[in-house]
């Protein structure tokens, strides 16, 4: 009897423990991979700090939950502050949370979820827009409608686009005016319009109307004329464009066949094939007489326009400055901070040359591109694969001796001048400011300036004493602290040239303020300025910085590190798209491409001719196999609403980079 006790016992436990095994294996599957945790982390301490890309702005605060994609299987959902689940990841794509509700991807459908994780719509709609004012926009065979919270039909699905701008407001669209379709997957690019002379031929984009809940239109179809006032519209009636109040009455009776929105106060219409401008009131200020004309500027008081062949300069009642037979005219105050103009680039027959403010020639047509002004005041050409500067009054800009070798403006008025084959530093009026004795200089900051001399690297000042002696073979231009070689080592050095971590590496860069990637043996590693301490112990082959992580690169072999070093995946590929954020990674191994997940997991299989990395927007990947590129999912599937196709489907991706210690 105790013999059966003791055997039902050990089952019961072993039946006990296999159970916990496979609630705590479902548990880790729910849960954010190492990866996942680290962009967590990354994405918290980054909340209000400066932003490296921008200077001057900051990471914005997170909202939470936060939709993430770096989930075990590489799939979709949403994590609270603490990292701990919201929203299980069981999506193709999740956005962001808007009105407690979040727009996810199965199938190539869209649905949402809210902040539980309950679906409250089904995926089954080709697009959709973010919660506004309790309502969001659905597409169903190209056309758009509204759903509130719960999903229910609110606004049939009738209009080319449709937004809720209040509680029982809706803006609609005759077109819609740009938001990406399931094609634009394809093709889609972030390019702005280009500022023309002529007026755009597309206006019936923008044309919008209202309507309320019950689809009465309570402002018709038109376009917004002026962000100032905007009780006035462009309404298009008969073909024809007028300015309309708010009531309906006319300001201005529809006459035109296109108008601008203003610029600078005044706004550009056409009228039988020519161009003019009108005030903000509707008065004709300027008559249309000109094939092209350029809007005018905020604070500027003229403008080029063009009657034929010939350029000219207007003011704002449509004075002539003056004109000029040229092929383009353009303004030399590049940056838009003068209400007059300081001169102006002509260019004829393909070269161009330089007017003063009145249209008077200072420099032939004889350049390859237009004159530029620096910020200095004084010019810069470009001819026969040559810079050459100028004063402001077109003549040269020359040392006494040699000729001024930079290309380009400086933010400081300090120029290279060479003499013979020595060169040296000039200011802005070409006076001498360090003489021409050294090989080479490379600006490294504010008045500083990395100088060789006689076949050795030191630093200058703009006053040409040396701050860092000339001894090292090769001196980066870093500061305060900066890579030297001597005798083929690498070492780093202070600001005054004594050294910081003496010369042992192969290699070395510096990473930040407090870190330096080194390589020595043929590992690489990151040290720590302050004590030379390893941050990252050395691994064999390359190593480089990735977003939220680092890379370790050798043959046949990539590692994927937390910026502390921890590994997140090691895989035995020769080559690995780098998106962690992503939640699925491209990688390449013996010929074809497959996907794994943020802890290394093969999620589908390396048998694709070529395949792209997932977009973070829509949470698919294209692939090509048998000559097709068709559309994954993030299971491997392909996506039913993306008609596969022969040619590339020319999406960006972030590949491989080249991850070595020096260029």
């Amino acid at each position: 009897m105790r013999r059966i006790v003791t055997t039902f016992l050990v089952f019961a436990c072993a039946a006990l423990h296999a159970g916990e095994s496979a609630a705590q294996k479902q548990d880790r599957s729910l849960q954010l991979t190492k990866a996942g945790m680290a962009i967590l982390r990354a994405k918290l301490d980054g909340e209000g700090q400066p932003a490296r890309e921008s200077p001057g702005a900051k990471y914005p605060q997170l909202t939470f939950p936060l939709g993430m994609c770096a989930f075990p299987n590489g799939l979709c959902g949403a994590v609270r502050r603490d990292g701990s689940v919201a929203v299980p990841p069981r999506y193709d794509w999740i956005g962001g949370f808007s009105d407690g509700r979040a727009a996810v991807r199965n199938g190539g459908l869209y649905g949402f979820v809210d902040e539980q994780g309950r679906e409250t719509v089904p995926p089954r709609y080709t697009l959709v827009d973010d919660y506004r004012f309790g309502f969001a926009r659905i597409v169903v065979d190209g056309k758009a409608g509204l759903i509130d919270r719960d999903g229910q039909v609110v606004i049939a699905p009738t209009y080319a686009h449709i937004v809720a701008i209040g509680p029982d407001r809706f803006r609609i669209w005759k077109i819609d005016p740009g938001t990406p379709r399931v094609e634009d997957e394809v093709h889609y690019s972030g390019l702005g319009r280009r500022i023309t002379g002529k007026i755009r031929d597309d206006d019936d984009v923008d044309e919008y109307g209202t309507i309320d809940r019950a689809g009465r239109l309570i402002e018709p179809l038109g376009r917004s004329f002026d962000s100032a006032d905007p009780s006035i519209r462009l309404v298009r009636h008969d073909q024809k464009w007028g300015l309309q109040r708010a009531d309906g009455s006319w300001l201005i009776e529809p006459r035109f066949d296109a108008v601008d929105t203003p610029w600078g106060g005044l706004a550009r219409f056409s009228l039988n094939g020519r161009i003019g401008f009108i005030g903000r009131s509707g008065r004709v200020v300027v008559e249309p007489i000109f094939d092209e004309a350029w809007p005018f500027r905020p604070f500027g008081s003229y403008t080029v326009v063009r009657q034929g062949q010939t350029m000219a300069v207007i003011d704002r009642a449509g004075a002539v400055s003056f004109r000029i037979d040229a092929d383009e005219l353009q303004d030399l105050d590049v940056h838009a901070r003068s209400a007059a103009p300081l001169g102006w680039s002509f260019k004829r027959n393909g070269r161009w040359g330089l007017l003063d403010p009145l249209g008077r020639t200072v420099m032939p047509a004889e350049f390859d591109r237009a004159i530029q002004r620096c910020l200095d005041g004084h010019l810069i050409a470009f001819k026969d694969k040559e810079w050459s500067h100028y004063r402001a009054d077109g003549s040269p800009l020359q040392p006494s001796a040699g000729r001024i070798v930079d290309g380009g403006c400086r933010p400081s008025p300090v120029y290279v001048a060479k003499v013979g084959d020595k060169v040296g530093l000039v200011d802005a009026d070409a006076r001498e400011l360090a003489p021409a004795v050294y090989d080479a200089l490379l600006p490294v900051g504010q008045n500083l300036w990395n100088a060789k001399r006689d076949g050795k690297w030191g630093r200058i000042a703009t006053d040409g004493h040396w701050v860092i002696e000339p001894k090292f073979l090769y001196l980066s231009r870093d500061a305060p602290f900066a890579v030297a070689i001597v005798a083929s080592q690498r070492g780093i050095v202070k600001p005054d040239g004594s050294w910081l971590i003496a010369p042992r590496f192969e290699a070395a860069r510096l990473r930040d303020a407090d870190t330096a990637f080194v390589a020595t043996a043929g590992a690489t590693g990151i040290i720590r300025l302050k004590d030379g301490s390893w941050a990252v112990p050395p691994r064999s082959g390359e190593m480089c910085d990735i977003n939220y992580g680092l890379l370790s690169k050798s043959d046949g072999r990539r590692v994927l590190l937390s910026k502390a070093g921890q590994v997140l995946i090691d895989a035995r590929v020769d080559q690995i798209e780098l998106g962690l954020e992503t939640g699925l990674l491209s990688f390449l191994k013996n010929g074809k491409w497959g996907a794994m997940d943020t802890a290394g997991k093969v999620v589908i299989d390396p048998v694709h001719d070529e395949m792209l990395g997932f977009s973070a927007f829509r949470g698919v990947t294209w692939a090509r196999r048998e000559g097709r590129w068709c559309a994954l999912d993030r299971r491997g599937k392909v996506v039913p609403t993306i008609a596969c196709m022969e040619r590339h489907p020319r999406v960006s991706v972030g590949r491989e980079v080249k991850c070595a210690v020096e260029p």
